[in-house]
């Protein structure tokens, strides 16, 4: 099934990506049974290719990259 993070687009707000992504690990550790770390980076890697912002992990937290 495809992850959650796969239907954002460039319109997508901050709180939907936050959602997506949280989503997308737990889908990703359930049905993949991956590690949790490697579904983080898959679903960040998802988001921001999907989105096209700057998305960035801080130890254990999910954010997204503040503009200049």
């Amino acid at each position: 099934m495809p992850l959650p993070v796969e239907s954002l687009t460039r319109e997508s707000s901050a709180e939907q990506i936050r959602e997506a992504i949280s989503r997308s690990i737990e889908q990703c550790m359930h049905e993949g049974g991956r590690e949790q770390d490697q579904c983080a980076a898959i679903a960040y890697s998802i988001a921001r290719k999907r989105t096209g912002k700057p998305i960035g992990r801080k130890r254990g937290a999910r954010t997204l990259a503040k503009g200049p």
